[in-house]
């Protein structure tokens, strides 16, 4: 009898393990019919933002050589509101909550409807913030290759990415210092004046316009382009984009991509300060881009987009018809060159056709705005923070 009573003692407890386990197995069993639904919804939302990858990889290779080089992550991702600050308006630089609604709006008018309902997504930011540089770093690539007649130097001075540019006496002409190891980069290097003649007053500043439409026919009528070649493949990027004119904020492209070229740097750090050189890349496209587009309709800066459309696209332009952020403090600089420009309006310069307003994003870059009537011809531009409160203290970009 003690015996049966073992044995029925052990089949309870057998028998309680046995339905422990089934417990275990049906919970676990809930899970995964719970969870195979889940997963079926995941596969669906990621084709469903992958269909949109061809569009969004073409309009963000666009925007950061035609809009902004260097877009705040951390607002590619926000939602338009119902009633945004137009990226044209002059209200743009009033408060941060203006800056960063009008930069909404210039990314939502850049990019097509078709993509507007995944721009919220991570998917997004990830795919813009990879084509930019990726493009960005090509665009360099192929310029180094014609750099030489670029600039009018020998082409080695490019092509071997490592050459001690720093050293060369053309070159440290071109930027502005003295010697190799002088080197107080100004934010207005000669290399933007016309015959590389540096004019404190800053009135003559982008003059050197022809080196800035070079560099821009290579970019976006291909290399060959300066070669007297046409231009006309159905692979550059003025075709796949439908560009016909030029825009602030490609201006201000090429005038940093020119410094970067002829600087001791080999590459084009994400962050925007040259590795060797310490030089601001991320502010000088905006300081650029703010003059640009605060003197669009100008006599002066209407001449010299005039003749830079011309020299790329063969046919003149009017860029009245175009409307178009954390920086460094260097706008006594900035505050001279807006004030030089300005006596173009003085005498007469200043465009009758639509006024170019300003705007910034929050973040650390700076956007242009295009006017809904020219989104067709080019990608708006984007701006940053506070142009209004920039105060200078210095005539150097050198971070």
């Amino acid at each position: 009898l003690p015996r049966f009573f073992q044995t029925l003692k052990a089949l309870q407890i057998q028998l309680q393990r046995l339905t422990e386990e089934n417990r275990s197995i049906k919970e676990e069993n809930k899970t995964l019919r719970a969870e195979k639904p889940k997963r079926k919804r995941r596969v669906d939302t990621q084709h469903e933002l992958s269909v949109h990858e061809d569009t969004i990889t073409i309009y963000a290779r666009k925007y950061g050589m035609m809009v902004e080089m260097f877009p705040s992550s951390e607002l590619l991702n926000k939602k338009l509101l119902e009633s945004p600050t137009p990226f044209d308006s002059s209200e743009r630089y009033t408060t941060e909550a203006t800056q960063e609604s009008a930069f909404l709006d210039e990314l939502y008018r850049h990019f097509p409807e078709s993509v507007h309902k995944v721009m919220e997504t991570s998917y997004f930011s990830d795919l813009v913030l990879k084509c930019i540089p990726d493009a960005r770093a090509n665009e360099i690539k192929k310029l180094r290759g014609v750099a030489g007649d670029v600039f009018h130097l020998p082409s080695k001075y490019f092509t071997n990415i490592n050459f001690e540019r720093a050293t060369i006496p053309e070159i440290q002409q071109l930027l502005g210092v003295t010697s190799a190891t002088d080197l107080a980069y100004k934010i207005f290097p000669p290399v933007l004046f016309p015959g590389l003649k540096d004019d404190k007053s800053l009135k003559t500043v982008f003059g050197n316009w022809e080196l800035l439409a070079r560099i821009l026919k290579a970019s976006l009528r291909g290399i060959t382009s300066l070669q007297g070649s046409s231009g006309s493949g159905a692979h550059t990027n003025s075709l796949k984009w439908s560009v016909r004119q030029v825009t602030p904020g490609s201006i201000a492209w090429a005038a940093v991509i020119a410094i970067f070229l002829i600087s001791p740097d080999t590459e084009f750090s994400s962050t925007g300060i040259g590795k060797k050189s310490n030089i601001n890349y991320k502010n000088l496209f905006f300081h650029y881009k703010k003059i640009l587009v605060t003197k669009w309709t100008t006599k002066r800066i209407a001449a010299i987009v005039t003749n830079i459309n011309k020299y790329i696209f063969n046919a003149v332009k009017n860029p009245a018809h175009t409307h178009h952020a954390e920086q460094e403090d260097h706008t006594d600089a900035i505050n001279r060159a807006l004030a030089a420009l300005d006596m173009d309006s003085e005498s007469g310069g200043e465009s009758d056709a639509a006024s170019v307003q300003i705007a910034a994003a929050p973040g650390a870059a700076d956007h242009i705005m295009v006017s809904q009537q020219t989104i067709q011809s080019f990608s708006p531009p984007v701006p940053d923070p506070g142009l209004d409160t920039i105060r200078a203290r210095s005539e150097e970009f050198s971070s």
